[in-house]
């Protein structure tokens, strides 16, 4: 099929859903897509398989589409990034691994824990990454330049916003089904093109601090005060639609079509907003003096998140209403008297929880200290948490962080922990029912 006949394809299919009232998101609330006609090329669209986003996908849900491992833990393969890592693994749909070190090198490994490339990007204070339909990783630095890699070659560099003068990362980009990528750093927001070319621009009332999310056909951001706004491309402006009253902790994420949750309060809330009515809800508070560490796996109408106690990190499974439906004990540790000789006092630590669920309800995990588990849903084969110990070197102090950076799935029995140390390691197991 010539290129003529895909693009006509393409855009007879777009004039198509407009027509019917989908909503879309990119191209056709925007400039169009530049095509050069001399030269004929492929254009990959749509959402293929993998962890493709920070959180898995642009719901950042934490939902892993393939069989995640609950049984007969083990390292599969461990890879030395020579670098520290500090965002979350992506993987592809053949399996290929990638992550961005602290010097903005990114680096592919395949499914046996091969370095397939690396690739120096020279963008310092890299920020989290996502990977475009064609493979194309993107991430933003701290200059405000949106960079992307492909094949172990910088495929194109595009600066859209200042330089952040604060410390914070950029929010992690959001991948489009038109292979494209909404790109943001501080206030400041664009939709690029699958070669980097600017389609569409806005600016934030506030510092945007959580990832990007794509809901009701609109770019879902949180400011730093826990502001929520939505933007249409295209749209001079984005619409503040609600707020949770307090920063966040970790990510927002898409509960359902119009329902984004986070941790908020410094760890004390797990809350709702409606982004149709603006409805502030909060659905459990944490108990025992503990504090949530943020970015739930949602299951349909089902959270789990991490809670930090006084001497235990816990698991919390949470229906919709917000009430507890399970509770598993993934680590113990000694308990932090206070000076004054009162009840143990639990701080945040600088990074929160990684935790990834299946469809069937099974939950792998990394301590803060760096032991991976599992653990399945109540009525299974087994709901007992399974450790594997030392996955990733222990951070000295769980004030001091967590030792993942984060965990993606990695296929059907497998998922891939990123350590902030820069070991890349695979983690294989039985599925349920096996």
């Amino acid at each position: 099929m010539s290129w003529r006949v895909r693009a006509a394809l393409a855009i007879a299919l777009t004039a198509a859903l407009a027509g019917a009232g989908y909503p879309l998101l990119g191209p056709a609330t925007a400039r169009a897509q530049a095509m050069e006609t001399s030269r004929p090329r492929d254009l990959v669209v749509g959402t293929p398989d993998g962890a493709r986003a920070d959180r898995v996908d642009a719901a950042r849900s934490g939902l892993a589409r393939t069989p995640l491992p609950m049984s007969h833990l083990h390292v599969e393969w461990r890879a030395p990034a020579r670098t520290a890592i500090e965002q979350a693994p992506l993987v592809d749909a053949r399996g290929v691994t990638y992550v961005v070190g602290a010097r903005g090198e990114v680096i592919a490994i395949a499914r046996s824990g091969a370095e397939l490339w690396r690739a120096p990007t020279g963008g310092l204070d890299a920020g989290p990454a996502a990977l475009l339909s064609d493979d194309t990783l993107v991430f933003v630095d701290g200059a405000g330049e949106a960079v992307a890699v492909r094949e172990g070659i910088v495929r194109w560099r595009t600066r859209f916003g200042r330089p952040s003068a604060d410390g914070y990362a950029s929010p992690a980009p959001l991948p489009l089904e038109d292979g494209g990528v909404v790109v943001a750093t501080g206030r400041e927001a664009a939709v690029l093109d699958v070669a980097g070319r600017e389609r569409a621009r806005t600016g934030f009332l506030e510092p945007i601090a959580s990832p990007l999310v794509s809901a009701l056909g609109r770019v879902v951001a949180v400011g730093r005060s826990g502001a929520v706004f939505t933007w249409v491309p295209g749209s001079p402006e984005p619409s503040r639609v609600g707020s949770f009253g307090s920063p966040i902790t970790g990510s927002a994420s898409l509960a359902d079509a119009h329902t984004l949750v986070a941790v908020v309060a410094g760890g004390a809330t797990f809350a709702s907003v409606d982004l149709i009515r603006g409805t502030l809800a909060a659905r459990s508070v944490a108990t025992g003096g503990g504090i949530w560490l943020g970015s739930p796996a949602l299951r349909g109408e089902t959270a789990t998140l991490a809670m930090l106690g006084a001497a235990t990190e816990t698991a919390v499974t949470l229906d919709a209403s917000g009430r507890e439906s399970a509770r598993a004990v993934l680590a113990n540790h000694p308990a932090l008297a206070r000076l004054d000789g009162g009840a143990p006092q639990v701080d945040a630590p600088r990074a929160t929880a990684a935790l990834l669920v299946d469809p069937s309800g099974t939950v792998v995990f990394v301590t803060l200290a760096g032991d991976a588990g599992a653990f399945g849903a109540p009525g299974r084969d087994t709901d007992a948490v399974e450790i594997l110990s030392d996955v990733c070197p222990r951070p000295s102090g769980l004030s001091g962080g967590a030792a993942a950076a984060g965990l993606a799935p990695l296929g059907p029995g497998s998922f891939v922990v990123a350590c902030r140390s820069g070991a890349v390691v695979g983690v294989g197991g039985d599925v349920a029912g096996r």
